[in-house]
Parts: C-alpha cells; structure tokens; sequence
C-alpha cells in the first residue's frame, strides 16, 4: 500500500485525510467540507473514529456490522464537534474505506463521492457509486454523464459523513485475485483524470503503489489541479509487496 495527498494547485489547504495501514488490512480516505477549517476537521476526524473502531476487533477479522458500525462512529464524531463548535457546524466530509479481512474478501464502504476503483486484467472498474446529485441526473438519464453535468452542481453531495445523526454507507463485499489493483481517491483525482487515464496509470505502475500515487497526483496537478487530490493504491500481487518493502 502507499497513499499521497497534496493541496493541488488552486486551494490553500488541504481538507483531505487518509490513512492505510497493510499489516491491519484496511485504506481509509476523507474529503472534507465546509467552512475555514472545518473540512480539514471533519476529515480527520472520520477517519480516526473509522479506525479506532476497526481497531476494536482483532486484525482481519472485522466484519460488515463492524465496518458499519466504524462509518457510524465516523459520523458521530464529525456531528458531535459540529453541534459542540459553532465554527464547525455546517462541516461534513466524505469516506471510503477498503478493508481486506484475514479470510481473503474485501469490504468496501463509502460515503459521498470519493471513489474505490479496482484494475483488474487491465480492465478498471469503479467499485463504488457516487452519492451526489449529478450520479442521480445520470442514473435518471436527464444528462448523458456527471462529466456533461452543470458545473454549479460538481461536488453537490445526496450523502455525507456529519451532516445529520445518522448515515447510511453502502457496503460491498468482493473476493481480490492475486493480481488486482485497488484505488482509493478523492474527486479532486477524478475530475481531473477520466478514467482511461487512471488505468493506463495503474496498468503501467501499479504494482509500484508508490510510483503509482505519486504519477496520479503529478498527472492532476498537470492538468489544472483544481482541488486537493489524494490516492492510496492497494497491490495485490508479490511484486507490489516487494516495491513497497523496497520503496
């Protein structure tokens, strides 16, 4: 595993936050919002309270309740500041989380419109389902895709972690093969970067993670870098195990 974040090239700070740690099996990423630090707060907030529940069971063997009950726990702790700090109340963020539990499967969960994305035989497949209003426009067939949307509703959220008292995640099982190639990355990677470009990434780097993240986030930051951009790049094979010992 590897992960990378960096403020891009237009924003002065950067209110991601992510996480990944491979002898526990899980990558967790936040892309937080509203107002002047609350972003940055709710992320970081998201992401420690979706850990420390993890970390409650013993590594690896974590569950769909236990990974439900780490969103939840997120989402307490973002609604709880933000009803206790004026400062904080309007913030929220989004979350992705990938968790590969000791009997080989994959639980994927997310909030919001941070992406999980899966490189597999060269083919990438987006694992997760934007909760935002352009994914429900196209799902609707009122516009051809989110990339042909209105601009004024690009980042317009159906779903964030701390809004209100509770959130739903969704929740996804998977069973990884050897040489799969996991992606978590926040929206100022993907609206940057179609999809083909993420793959020929991948397919070319990654079983490199660390070459990986970094070419992504160059590749954004290229091409305008518009907002935070932040990826974590999961290999499955020995190879990307031994780039990463070695990197």
């Amino acid at each position: 595993m590897a992960m990378l974040s960096h403020v891009g090239r237009v924003r002065v700070r950067n209110e991601d936050y992510l996480l990944c740690d491979e002898g526990r099996g899980f990558a967790v990423l936040a892309d937080g919002m509203g107002g002047h630090v609350g972003g940055a707060v709710a992320a970081h907030l998201a992401v420690t309270a979706w850990i420390e529940r993890i970390g409650e069971c013993e590594t690896g063997c974590a569950d769909e309740v236990d990974v439900r009950a780490a969103v939840d726990a997120a989402n307490q702790a973002v609604f709880g500041a933000a009803c206790q700090d004026p400062r904080l109340r309007r913030m929220g963020t989004t979350l992705a989380a990938a968790y590969f539990r000791a009997d080989g499967t994959l639980l994927v969960s997310h909030v919001g419109d941070s992406r999980i994305y899966r490189l597999r035989d060269d083919v990438l497949d987006c694992l997760t389902r934007d909760h935002s209003v352009l994914r429900e426009q196209c799902d609707a067939g009122m516009i051809q895709s989110e990339s042909s949307g209105p601009l004024a509703l690009r980042g317009l959220l159906t779903r964030a972690v701390g809004v209100a008292a509770d959130v739903v995640p969704d929740v996804a099982h998977f069973v990884p093969l050897p040489e799969d190639i996991y992606l978590l990355c926040s929206d100022g990677l993907t609206e940057m970067l179609p999809d083909a470009d993420i793959a020929d990434v991948l397919c070319a780097l990654g079983r490199s993670p660390r070459l990986a993240v970094e070419h992504l986030i160059d590749l954004a930051n290229d091409r305008g870098g518009m907002d935070n951009v932040s990826a974590i790049v999961v290999s499955s094979s020995p190879a990307g195990r031994l780039a990463a010992e070695l990197g």
